[in-house]
Protein backbone atom coordinates (compact mmCIF):
# COMPACT_ATOMS: atom_id res chain seq x y z
CA UNK A 1 0.00 0.00 0.00
CA UNK A 2 1.36 3.44 -0.93
CA UNK A 3 1.48 5.84 2.07
CA UNK A 4 -1.15 8.56 1.82
CA UNK A 5 1.28 11.53 1.41
CA UNK A 6 3.23 9.67 -1.29
CA UNK A 7 0.03 8.68 -3.09
CA UNK A 8 -1.33 12.24 -2.92
CA UNK A 9 1.88 13.76 -4.29
CA UNK A 10 2.06 11.13 -7.03
CA UNK A 11 -1.54 11.79 -8.07
CA UNK A 12 -0.84 15.53 -8.08
CA UNK A 13 2.34 15.21 -10.14
CA UNK A 14 0.71 12.99 -12.76
CA UNK A 15 -1.76 15.57 -14.18
CA UNK A 16 0.62 18.50 -13.67
CA UNK A 17 3.36 16.59 -15.44
CA UNK A 18 1.09 15.44 -18.28
CA UNK A 19 -0.26 18.95 -18.93
CA UNK A 20 3.12 20.71 -18.73
CA UNK A 21 4.98 18.07 -20.72
CA UNK A 22 2.16 17.98 -23.25
CA UNK A 23 2.51 21.68 -24.08
CA UNK A 24 6.29 21.33 -24.34
CA UNK A 25 6.01 18.34 -26.68
CA UNK A 26 3.44 20.17 -28.83
CA UNK A 27 5.94 23.00 -29.34
CA UNK A 28 8.73 20.48 -29.94
CA UNK A 29 6.70 18.62 -32.59
CA UNK A 30 5.80 21.91 -34.28
CA UNK A 31 9.48 22.87 -34.49
CA UNK A 32 10.33 19.49 -36.01
CA UNK A 33 7.41 19.65 -38.43
CA UNK A 34 6.20 16.30 -37.04
CA UNK A 35 2.46 16.48 -37.61
CA UNK A 36 -0.35 14.44 -39.12
CA UNK A 37 -3.55 15.67 -40.74
CA UNK A 38 -6.62 15.33 -38.55
CA UNK A 39 -10.12 14.60 -39.82
CA UNK A 40 -10.38 18.13 -41.22
CA UNK A 41 -6.99 17.95 -42.88
CA UNK A 42 -5.40 20.28 -40.33
CA UNK A 43 -1.81 19.22 -39.48
CA UNK A 44 -1.57 18.48 -35.76
CA UNK A 45 1.18 17.03 -33.56
CA UNK A 46 0.35 13.62 -32.04
CA UNK A 47 1.96 14.81 -28.83
CA UNK A 48 -0.47 13.84 -26.06
CA UNK A 49 0.48 10.16 -25.85
CA UNK A 50 4.10 10.80 -24.82
CA UNK A 51 2.83 13.42 -22.36
CA UNK A 52 0.53 10.87 -20.73
CA UNK A 53 3.29 8.31 -20.34
CA UNK A 54 5.84 10.80 -19.01
CA UNK A 55 3.32 12.28 -16.57
CA UNK A 56 2.42 8.80 -15.34
CA UNK A 57 6.08 7.81 -14.90
CA UNK A 58 6.77 11.07 -13.02
CA UNK A 59 4.02 10.30 -10.52
CA UNK A 60 5.13 6.67 -10.14
CA UNK A 61 8.76 7.69 -9.54
CA UNK A 62 7.67 10.28 -6.96
CA UNK A 63 5.58 7.70 -5.10
CA UNK A 64 8.50 5.27 -4.95
CA UNK A 65 11.07 7.84 -3.81
CA UNK A 66 8.70 9.13 -1.12
CA UNK A 67 8.55 5.72 0.48
CA UNK A 68 5.68 4.23 -1.48
CA UNK A 69 5.66 1.49 -4.06
CA UNK A 70 5.76 1.98 -7.81
CA UNK A 71 3.44 -0.09 -9.99
CA UNK A 72 4.79 -3.59 -10.73
CA UNK A 73 7.57 -3.62 -13.31
CA UNK A 74 5.43 -5.78 -15.61
CA UNK A 75 2.78 -3.03 -15.72
CA UNK A 76 5.36 -0.32 -16.43
CA UNK A 77 6.85 -2.53 -19.15
CA UNK A 78 3.43 -2.96 -20.77
CA UNK A 79 2.55 0.77 -20.58
CA UNK A 80 5.91 1.83 -22.05
CA UNK A 81 5.87 -0.91 -24.69
CA UNK A 82 2.44 -0.07 -26.07
CA UNK A 83 3.14 3.65 -25.94
CA UNK A 84 6.39 3.14 -27.87
CA UNK A 85 4.66 1.06 -30.54
CA UNK A 86 2.03 3.77 -30.91
CA UNK A 87 4.72 6.44 -31.14
CA UNK A 88 6.33 4.45 -33.93
CA UNK A 89 2.99 4.39 -35.77
CA UNK A 90 2.52 8.13 -35.20
CA UNK A 91 5.88 8.96 -36.78
CA UNK A 92 5.65 6.55 -39.74
CA UNK A 93 3.19 7.54 -42.42
CA UNK A 94 1.56 4.54 -44.06
CA UNK A 95 -1.52 4.36 -46.28
CA UNK A 96 -2.46 0.76 -45.47
CA UNK A 97 -5.04 0.47 -42.68
CA UNK A 98 -6.77 -2.31 -40.75
CA UNK A 99 -5.89 -5.93 -40.11
CA UNK A 100 -7.14 -6.93 -43.54
CA UNK A 101 -4.86 -4.38 -45.20
CA UNK A 102 -1.71 -5.25 -43.24
CA UNK A 103 -2.11 -9.04 -43.42
CA UNK A 104 -3.10 -8.77 -47.09
CA UNK A 105 0.11 -6.86 -47.77
CA UNK A 106 2.11 -9.52 -45.92
CA UNK A 107 0.54 -12.25 -48.05
CA UNK A 108 1.75 -10.34 -51.11
CA UNK A 109 5.27 -10.31 -49.68
CA UNK A 110 5.19 -6.70 -48.41
CA UNK A 111 6.04 -6.07 -44.76
CA UNK A 112 4.26 -3.07 -43.25
CA UNK A 113 4.89 -1.01 -40.12
CA UNK A 114 1.38 -1.90 -38.97
CA UNK A 115 2.10 -5.62 -39.11
CA UNK A 116 5.37 -5.16 -37.22
CA UNK A 117 3.50 -3.14 -34.61
CA UNK A 118 0.83 -5.85 -34.25
CA UNK A 119 3.46 -8.59 -33.93
CA UNK A 120 5.45 -6.67 -31.32
CA UNK A 121 2.26 -5.85 -29.41
CA UNK A 122 1.48 -9.57 -29.34
CA UNK A 123 4.92 -10.38 -27.92
CA UNK A 124 4.66 -7.64 -25.27
CA UNK A 125 1.19 -8.85 -24.26
CA UNK A 126 2.37 -12.47 -24.07
CA UNK A 127 5.32 -11.46 -21.88
CA UNK A 128 3.05 -9.50 -19.55
CA UNK A 129 0.34 -12.17 -19.37
CA UNK A 130 2.99 -14.85 -18.86
CA UNK A 131 4.16 -13.04 -15.72
CA UNK A 132 0.70 -13.24 -14.13
CA UNK A 133 0.06 -15.94 -11.49
CA UNK A 134 -2.99 -17.18 -13.37
CA UNK A 135 -4.05 -20.40 -15.13
CA UNK A 136 -3.13 -20.64 -18.85
CA UNK A 137 -6.70 -19.92 -19.97
CA UNK A 138 -6.82 -16.68 -17.96
CA UNK A 139 -3.42 -15.68 -19.36
CA UNK A 140 -4.62 -16.20 -22.92
CA UNK A 141 -7.79 -14.21 -22.20
CA UNK A 142 -5.68 -11.43 -20.68
CA UNK A 143 -3.49 -11.33 -23.80
CA UNK A 144 -6.53 -11.00 -26.06
CA UNK A 145 -8.17 -8.36 -23.86
CA UNK A 146 -5.03 -6.22 -23.84
CA UNK A 147 -4.46 -6.47 -27.60
CA UNK A 148 -8.07 -5.85 -28.59
CA UNK A 149 -8.64 -3.06 -26.05
CA UNK A 150 -5.49 -1.22 -27.15
CA UNK A 151 -6.49 -1.33 -30.80
CA UNK A 152 -10.16 -0.62 -30.06
CA UNK A 153 -9.35 2.73 -28.45
CA UNK A 154 -7.21 3.51 -31.48
CA UNK A 155 -10.28 2.90 -33.67
CA UNK A 156 -12.16 5.58 -31.71
CA UNK A 157 -9.36 8.14 -32.03
CA UNK A 158 -10.82 9.78 -35.13
CA UNK A 159 -12.27 12.97 -33.65
CA UNK A 160 -11.06 15.34 -30.90
CA UNK A 161 -11.72 13.90 -27.47
CA UNK A 162 -13.56 10.79 -28.68
CA UNK A 163 -11.00 8.21 -27.55
CA UNK A 164 -10.55 9.98 -24.20
CA UNK A 165 -14.30 9.89 -23.56
CA UNK A 166 -14.36 6.15 -24.29
CA UNK A 167 -11.42 5.68 -21.93
CA UNK A 168 -13.10 7.68 -19.13
CA UNK A 169 -16.27 5.64 -19.48
CA UNK A 170 -14.42 2.33 -19.75
CA UNK A 171 -12.10 2.99 -16.80
CA UNK A 172 -14.94 4.05 -14.50
CA UNK A 173 -16.95 1.01 -15.60
CA UNK A 174 -14.04 -1.35 -14.86
CA UNK A 175 -13.58 0.18 -11.40
CA UNK A 176 -17.33 0.04 -10.67
CA UNK A 177 -17.72 -3.59 -11.81
CA UNK A 178 -14.42 -4.87 -10.42
CA UNK A 179 -14.36 -7.64 -7.86
CA UNK A 180 -11.77 -5.54 -6.00
CA UNK A 181 -12.49 -1.84 -6.78
CA UNK A 182 -9.55 -0.55 -4.70
CA UNK A 183 -6.73 -2.20 -6.70
CA UNK A 184 -8.58 -1.46 -9.95
CA UNK A 185 -8.76 2.23 -9.04
CA UNK A 186 -5.10 2.23 -8.00
CA UNK A 187 -4.19 0.86 -11.43
CA UNK A 188 -6.34 3.20 -13.54
CA UNK A 189 -6.69 6.40 -11.48
CA UNK A 190 -3.25 7.89 -12.35
CA UNK A 191 -3.96 7.51 -16.07
CA UNK A 192 -7.49 8.81 -15.58
CA UNK A 193 -6.35 12.07 -14.01
CA UNK A 194 -3.50 12.38 -16.52
CA UNK A 195 -6.01 11.98 -19.35
CA UNK A 196 -8.24 14.64 -17.76
CA UNK A 197 -5.27 17.01 -17.70
CA UNK A 198 -4.59 16.69 -21.44
CA UNK A 199 -8.26 16.50 -22.46
CA UNK A 200 -8.59 20.30 -23.06
CA UNK A 201 -5.72 20.13 -25.59
CA UNK A 202 -7.36 17.21 -27.40
CA UNK A 203 -10.87 18.70 -27.37
CA UNK A 204 -9.59 22.03 -28.69
CA UNK A 205 -7.76 20.20 -31.51
CA UNK A 206 -4.46 21.72 -30.37
CA UNK A 207 -2.88 18.25 -30.54
CA UNK A 208 -3.90 14.64 -31.05
CA UNK A 209 -3.85 11.72 -28.68
CA UNK A 210 -2.36 9.65 -31.48
CA UNK A 211 -1.66 5.93 -31.54
CA UNK A 212 0.82 6.38 -28.69
CA UNK A 213 -1.83 7.67 -26.29
CA UNK A 214 -4.67 5.50 -27.58
CA UNK A 215 -2.62 2.31 -27.35
CA UNK A 216 -1.44 3.19 -23.84
CA UNK A 217 -4.92 3.95 -22.51
CA UNK A 218 -6.52 1.04 -24.35
CA UNK A 219 -3.94 -1.40 -22.98
CA UNK A 220 -4.64 -0.05 -19.50
CA UNK A 221 -8.34 -0.83 -19.93
CA UNK A 222 -7.45 -4.33 -21.08
CA UNK A 223 -5.22 -4.93 -18.06
CA UNK A 224 -7.89 -3.57 -15.72
CA UNK A 225 -10.52 -5.84 -17.26
CA UNK A 226 -8.25 -8.90 -17.29
CA UNK A 227 -7.15 -8.55 -13.67
CA UNK A 228 -10.21 -7.18 -11.92
CA UNK A 229 -13.43 -8.04 -13.78
CA UNK A 230 -15.24 -11.29 -12.97
CA UNK A 231 -15.32 -14.01 -15.63
CA UNK A 232 -18.99 -13.29 -16.29
CA UNK A 233 -17.96 -9.83 -17.56
CA UNK A 234 -14.68 -10.71 -19.29
CA UNK A 235 -16.22 -13.14 -21.79
CA UNK A 236 -18.91 -10.71 -23.08
CA UNK A 237 -16.32 -7.94 -23.26
CA UNK A 238 -14.08 -10.11 -25.45
CA UNK A 239 -17.01 -10.83 -27.79
CA UNK A 240 -17.87 -7.12 -28.00
CA UNK A 241 -14.27 -6.24 -28.85
CA UNK A 242 -14.07 -8.91 -31.56
CA UNK A 243 -17.38 -7.71 -33.04
CA UNK A 244 -16.15 -4.10 -32.99
CA UNK A 245 -13.00 -4.99 -34.90
CA UNK A 246 -14.91 -7.01 -37.48
CA UNK A 247 -17.35 -4.13 -37.95
CA UNK A 248 -14.55 -1.59 -38.43
CA UNK A 249 -12.93 -3.71 -41.11
CA UNK A 250 -15.95 -3.10 -43.34
CA UNK A 251 -17.61 0.08 -42.04
CA UNK A 252 -16.99 3.32 -40.16
CA UNK A 253 -17.63 4.14 -36.50
CA UNK A 254 -17.84 7.83 -37.38
CA UNK A 255 -20.78 7.18 -39.71
CA UNK A 256 -22.62 5.26 -36.98
CA UNK A 257 -22.00 8.03 -34.45
CA UNK A 258 -23.14 10.77 -36.85
CA UNK A 259 -26.41 8.91 -37.55
CA UNK A 260 -27.33 8.72 -33.84
CA UNK A 261 -28.47 11.95 -32.20
CA UNK A 262 -27.37 10.81 -28.73
CA UNK A 263 -23.96 9.54 -29.83
CA UNK A 264 -23.41 12.63 -31.97
CA UNK A 265 -24.17 14.91 -29.04
CA UNK A 266 -21.79 12.99 -26.78
CA UNK A 267 -19.14 13.07 -29.49
CA UNK A 268 -19.36 16.86 -29.80
CA UNK A 269 -19.46 17.42 -26.03
CA UNK A 270 -16.60 19.70 -24.99
CA UNK A 271 -15.48 20.46 -28.53
CA UNK A 272 -16.78 24.05 -28.56
CA UNK A 273 -13.18 25.31 -28.34
CA UNK A 274 -12.02 23.23 -31.31
CA UNK A 275 -9.70 25.26 -33.54
CA UNK A 276 -10.44 24.95 -37.22
CA UNK A 277 -7.85 27.29 -38.65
Amino acid sequence: MIPLPAAAIALLLTPLGSAAIGRCIIDFYHRLGASRPNYRGKPLPAALGPALLLGYLSGAAAAQWLGGAAPPFAVLFLWAGFAFLGLWDDLISEEIRGFKGHFGALCRGRLTAGFLKAFMALLISLLFAGSLPLPPGRRLAATLLILLSANALNLFDRRPGRALKVFFFGALLVIFLARTPGPAALLLLPLLIGALAVAPLDLAAAAMLGDCGANLLGAALGVGAALHLPASHRAPLLMILVALHLFCEFSSLSKVIEKSAILRRLDHLGRFREKYG
